[in-house]
This record gives C-alpha cells, sequence and structure tokens, in this order.
C-alpha cells in the first residue's frame, strides 16, 4: 500500500512567500523601467548628435559650423579625432549674452538646452579664441563615450595610433593639432590655471612641466623638447597655441582629472609678435 503525504504551506506562509514575490517583481519592474528611460536618453541624444553631425558633413566643414553656430549661438566650434566617433560641438558660455551666470551651463545639457545628464563639451569661460590654452571639458561616461572615450589614451598603443585632433572654430578654417601630452592629475593641479601667460619663463615653464609629467612621449612631444632645448623662453614664447581635453577619472576618486593636449604652431612668426606685442601691452 502506498501512502501519500501531502505537504501543505501554512496559510501565513504562502501569503509571506506572495509578498516577497510581489516585491521582487516591483523591483525588478523598476529596474526595467530605469534601464529603458536610461536607454531612452541615450539613444535620443545619439539620434540629437547624428542630426547635428549630418549637418556638417552634407555641406563643406567650414560652412557647416558656421551654420550650426547661427542655430546654436552658445556653440564656439567643433572638436574631431577622425576615425573614431569621438566628434562634437563645443559650447561657452559666462560671457555677454551666453548665460553670463552660468558657465557651466552645458554640463548637464544639450545642445538645445534641454536636460541631458551626458552634457555638451564646454570651453572654460577664461578662454578666448586666440588664448594660449583653450581647456574643453566634457563627461567621462561609463562605455568610454562622449569624454569617456579620452580614457584609451591611457594606454599607449592608443596613444601612438591617433597623434592628432581637428579643432574647426565657427569663425575659421579646421585646425590641426598634434596630440603632446597624456596628465593624469586632479582638479587643484596648475595646468588648469594655463590659459594666458604673459610671462616668457610661465610660458616656457608650463610647457615644460607639461610634457615631463606626460604618460608617453610620441614625436610630436620629442620635436617640442628639442626645440626647448634650442631655444630660451623669449625665443620660445608663444610659438604653440594648445587645445586641452579634461575629463574626470571616477574610478580613481572623484577629484581625479584626466587631460589630453594637442599643440598647433602659431601660423608666423609676425603674427607671434604681433600677439605678444598685444597682451604686454
Amino acid at each position: 500500500m502506498n501512502q501519500q503525504n501531502n505537504i501543505s504551506i501554512p496559510k501565513g506562509r504562502r501569503v509571506f512567500l506572495r509578498r516577497i514575490l510581489f516585491f521582487l517583481f516591483l523591483i525588478l519592474a523598476v529596474i526595467a523601467l530605469v534601464l529603458g528611460l536610461n536607454l531612452k536618453r541615450y539613444t535620443d541624444r545619439e539620434r540629437k548628435q547624428d542630426n547635428i553631425e549630418k549637418e556638417i558633413t552634407t555641406e563643406n566643414e567650414k560652412t557647416g559650423v558656421r551654420k550650426l553656430h547661427k542655430k546654436y549661438k552658445d556653440m564656439i566650434g567643433w572638436l574631431e579625432i577622425k576615425g573614431t566617433g569621438f566628434s562634437y560641438p563645443v559650447m561657452q558660455t559666462g560671457t555677454k549674452g551666453h548665460h553670463p551666470d552660468d558657465w557651466q551651463y552645458y554640463l548637464h545639457r544639450d545642445v538645445h538646452g534641454g536636460y541631458s545628464f551626458y552634457g555638451t563639451p564646454f570651453l572654460d569661460v577664461r578662454c578666448r579664441a586666440d588664448s594660449d590654452n583653450r581647456i574643453i571639458y566634457g563627461h567621462n561616461i561609463n562605455g568610454r563615450r562622449y569624454f569617456g572615450y579620452l580614457q584609451n589614451f591611457r594606454e599607449e598603443a592608443f596613444f601612438m595610433k591617433h597623434p592628432v585632433f581637428f579643432f574647426t572654430p565657427v569663425d575659421g578654417k579646421e585646425e590641426k593639432y598634434h596630440i603632446i601630452s597624456v596628465l593624469e592629475t586632479d582638479k587643484y593641479a596648475d595646468y588648469y590655471s594655463f590659459t594666458d601667460y604673459g610671462n616668457e619663463e610661465d610660458y616656457y615653464g608650463m610647457v615644460e612641466k607639461i610634457l615631463s609629467h606626460s604618460r608617453f612621449e610620441n614625436e610630436a612631444a620629442k620635436k617640442m623638447k628639442k626645440e626647448m632645448e634650442e631655444s630660451d623662453a623669449e625665443a620660445f614664447f608663444r610659438r604653440y597655441r594648445f587645445v586641452t581635453f579634461s575629463t574626470c577619472r571616477t574610478m580613481d576618486g572623484k577629484d581625479k582629472r584626466l587631460m589630453v593636449i594637442g599643440c598647433k604652431k602659431r601660423h608666423n612668426d609676425e603674427k607671434r609678435k604681433e600677439e605678444i606685442g598685444c597682451t604686454r601691452n
């Protein structure tokens, strides 16, 4: 004779288990909703970015950037590392007529001024079109997206393979910059004071520091070092202009920063002397 054992769960325990399952389902639903919203924000941002890029690629680069400037008054240029997905508009505020009370206006805004966790790259308020060093800030987004892409430059092979980037100002032609330094630093570093130096020694000393503290050294950096060795501070003063990308190193600490610095030789010595004279007067 077979004896059947009926195992029954007490009613109170069944209610408890149902509640646990309900709350687990609720938690999973909330997680799915959050992930879905984040994905939507990302795809919306990517679509807007693609539309902006199309406005440039369908026309002459110079004409395209100027056309975008008419639509987005805070835009001051476009930066790109060719052959990669790193291609973005650059904004600037904190000046008269451009959100004068908020120079970080685009920290969490898209080019339209709407909220965006990713933000839009923006230029330091202290910088002008003719500054010795223009500092551009952007978010380090997970997955090496946006300025998170700059984390690739912490790898020597990538640094050597991508030696240049391009910046196109809204009122000029595309400028080519040779990357000379990758710095792992923090937000308190004096590199952030380097925008315009009216003193030959300060300019020379800062460039020397930028080169000597870089993670890696490439041919462009070696060439500049040689020029500095063969020149004194006065002769080297303002021979180059710089563009610096700055982003966070979140995994290393909230105050840690990564800087990727490129240089471009000023167009001619005569103009360089004029600019030096204007600064001193």
